[in-house]
């Protein structure tokens, strides 16, 4: 056969598939599909397996030769037990990805939650009259298949980042109410980094819930060491994929040091750089007296205590030299418990942060000036009850006045400090307090 022959044969090919090709389009467009699909799902049922799918690859001649010969496309065409073969279908009648990830991942959430299904049967059925904290939260009936349990998780997040490049967690997320979590914590990193971390903190994360399920609620020393040895190296494996500067960013948002300053620090209100500053100090403190001292030790414990007091100060001296002397005077402030109570209490009930900061310098005038009466020698005992009275008195006055509404709730709540001034006298209590 000459060239030209060859030639003459090949375009005749081509031409011919083309025109299947067409046909096809012409045949999806005019057939009513959606119902075909619905009556079809009525009375046909197809539950997808894992195991087949090692076993047979990509293969989609079914469906391609029933759309060639112009069959119906019917569900049993296009549903497949073999999860390659069923994703590979649905793309081929042009499927939207959404669609299809929808469609799988339900698929595949079925499967998987029969199968967790069938492993926590082997537990023990739930007890009502237990009243263990864990077998009240479901830990002691599956103990026994615990990893079982959480090696089909990753075998179900694996199968879904195969099949369709995507995060099961991800998807998930989206059919629950809005939660950027993720995003707040991890939004600095590039998709790849991102992926490598959530690994690795599953693989610690499991870790650390071994740990808890053995302690069965009663955490010991031996249990604190393990989970530090644990902590710091899940630290150093994300240390080992992240910049310096990514890792600190991780630290940022999720590390316990940051978690306690976003907590102690409320009625102080740092903006971005002050967190930075005093996060930097905070956590190489955090850090050296975390790792330095064996909890198992009573005789470092005392070591340490002793250690951490002098560190605190020094600790306390840099922050000051960081954000200043005026901007330190209310960091402490903000570690004090009753200013805290105040600033609960006034963000509670929507009023003004001032409010708060007026009734906390009563607090510290009314301290002073009761100090400057106890140490006064030139007072009889009379005349120092008398002034003590009395400063209490006009305390509660003006604290009252300040709060207004909400005064009589803060003195039971969070007034702890104007009974305190009350016990320095006998037989003098809190006059506006309710009995």
């Amino acid at each position: 056969m000459n060239l030209r022959s060859i030639t003459v044969a090949l375009l005749a090919v081509n031409l011919a598939l083309l025109g299947i090709i067409v046909y096809m389009v012409i045949l999806l467009k005019g057939s009513p599909l959606p119902m075909r699909l619905v009556s079809q799902s009525r009375t046909r049922v197809v539950t997808n397996t894992v195991t087949q799918i090692a076993v047979r690859k990509l293969n989609a001649t079914n469906l391609l030769a029933a759309m060639a010969a112009s069959r119906s496309i019917s569900w049993a065409a296009i549903e497949s037990t073999n999860y390659y073969v069923y994703v590979a279908n649905l793309r081929a009648i042009g499927c939207p990805e959404e669609t299809i990830k929808d469609i799988i991942i339900t698929d595949i959430a079925k499967l998987y939650g029969k199968r967790r299904a069938e492993l926590r049967s082997r537990g023990q059925p739930y007890q009502f009259w237990r009243t263990d904290d864990t077998w009240e939260n479901g830990g002691s009936a599956y103990t026994a298949v615990t990893p079982e349990l959480a090696a089909l998780e990753k075998e179900q997040r694996a199968l879904v980042k195969e099949l369709l490049d995507a995060d099961l967690e991800v998807e998930l997320r989206k059919y629950l109410p809005s939660d950027d979590r993720e995003e707040r914590m991890y939004g600095f990193l590039p998709a790849e980094k991102r992926e490598k971390l959530k690994e690795i903190q599953s693989t610690y994360d499991e870790l650390e819930q071994e740990i808890y399920a053995r302690a069965k609620g009663l955490i010991l020393d031996a249990d604190q060491e393990q989970l530090k040895r644990i902590e710091k190296q899940r630290m150093e494996e994300l240390a080992s994929i992240l910049s310096p500067e990514e890792f600190e960013e991780y630290e940022l948002r999720n590390s316990d040091t940051a978690h306690t300053m976003r907590s102690q620090l409320a009625g102080f209100d740092p903006n971005e750089d002050e967190f930075r500053r005093i996060f930097r100090l905070q956590k190489t403190f955090d850090t050296q007296f975390a790792h330095a001292f064996d909890a198992t030790d009573e005789s470092q414990m005392e070591i340490r205590a002793r250690a951490e007091e002098q560190a605190q100060d020094a600790l306390n001296a840099e922050i000051k030299k960081v954000i200043g002397e005026k901007r330190f005077a209310e960091y402490e402030r903000a570690q004090d418990a009753d200013y805290k109570a105040l600033v609960q209490i006034t963000d509670r009930f929507a009023m003004p942060r001032d409010v708060a900061t007026k009734v906390y310098d009563m607090k510290l005038e009314a301290e002073r000036q009761k100090l400057q009466i106890e140490t006064n020698p030139n007072l009889s005992e009379q005349q120092r009850q008398t002034a003590l009275t009395s400063i209490i008195r006009e305390t509660e006055r003006s604290v009252l006045k300040e709060l207004g509404d909400v005064g009589q709730t803060y003195l039971k709540t969070g007034g702890q400090w104007i009974r305190d001034l009350s016990d320095a006298v006998p037989g003098v209590t809190i006059e506006n307090e309710a009995p």
